[in-house]
């Protein structure tokens, strides 16, 4: 009750902030397992470290003393880092479960210029964030919040935020079948660019993931976005038709497809208790990035997750455009 009613409150919030788009790297899928569902999931509850990253709530006991290692060669020459680590805590001394991440998006290194034209000095830019994690155990329910400092420099600027994330979820006692919802990104800017204030990231997510009794596959469905209705880019350049004078004319986004744009499809095709085949669909990005009139694969995803005695290993690749596209590696160690 009280996760529903913090909910509602950073809902009201979110509409008298407009968030937009800053510290966007947080929305980025940063472990192989998320990104091969689809890029967003919060509810999956399992034994992998990297799962609280998208939900605190999703950190347990089972988690202690795992480290998780995940990497991504993004866009052009930038590289994407996250390790996440839960230490192992006596329960007599420490109650609940705690955990560590860092995360590090890299543009790479830029050659400067002055107005004229000048070569000066090379300079980089990078997005970090370091976030510590509790969540806690309550019968079927699980609450977690984590607290993160972010930071994006550019050269000799810099922009830096506190921001939280507040996170629930509920696993069934019998079926295997739970349910998630999490507030993201939200807090305060504590320094801008310059005269220029950041709007955050916020985002209201909420999910279900479910295995039929009798089918080896495991579904999940999320929804992203929730705080607004449209969200769509309509870009009249290229949604347009033209009327009975021959005039072009911008086309409207149906209802169907605002609604639509909100959700991401996933699937984990249990092949055995140690190996997962990963499937993904992402509606809002089919629709952002599809090429007009050539159609083409962006939106889907897809990987493989192994599972060893004391090691997993997880790849995926999710599809931008016709040769865009995101591949993760994920390592993660048990002790």
């Amino acid at each position: 009750m009280r996760i529903f009613a913090l909910t509602l409150a950073v809902l009201f919030c979110a509409f008298l902030t407009n968030a937009q788009n800053s510290f966007s790297f947080l929305n980025i899928a940063n472990n192989a397992r998320v990104n091969g569902l689809g890029g967003i999931n919060v509810s999956v509850v399992d034994n992998d470290i990297n799962l609280f990253s998208f939900n605190p709530a999703l950190l347990d006991s089972s988690q202690r003393g795992q480290i998780g290692l995940n990497f991504s060669p993004y866009l052009a020459s930038s590289k994407f880092l996250t390790l996440n680590y839960s230490p192992k805590f006596k329960q007599r001394n420490l109650a609940g479960n705690w955990a560590v991440s860092l995360q590090n998006l890299s543009y790479g290194t830029f050659q400067g210029a002055d107005a004229v034209g000048n070569l000066t000095n090379e300079f980089s830019a990078n997005d970090f964030s370091l976030g510590i994690t509790y969540s806690r155990k309550i019968n079927y329910i699980s609450f977690g919040i984590t607290s993160k400092l972010v930071a994006s420099t550019l050269e000799s600027y810099s922009s830096v935020a506190f921001l939280t994330d507040w996170g629930g979820t509920f696993k069934h006692p019998k079926h295997d079948f739970s349910f998630g919802i999490v507030a993201k990104n939200v807090g305060f800017v504590l320094k801008s660019y310059g005269n220029i204030r950041p709007d955050l990231p916020f985002d209201l997510q909420i999910g279900a993931s479910f295995k039929p009794q009798y089918m080896p596959v495991r579904f999940s469905f999320t929804g992203h976005h929730l705080y607004v209705f449209d969200i769509a880019y309509n870009n009249p350049d290229f949604n347009y038709t033209f009327d009975v004078q021959g005039n072009k004319v911008a086309k409207k986004v149906s209802v169907a497809d605002k609604i639509s744009r909100h959700f991401v499809i996933g699937a984990e095709l249990l092949i055995h208790k140690n190996f997962n085949i990963l499937l993904g669909y992402t509606f809002l990005r089919r629709k952002e990035l599809i090429v007009n009139a050539l159609g083409g694969r962006a939106g889907f995803s897809f990987g493989a997750n192994l599972r060893l005695k004391r090691v997993d290993f997880s790849i995926s690749h999710s599809i931008f455009t016709t040769s865009k596209g995101q591949t993760t590696f994920t390592l993660n160690w048990r002790k």
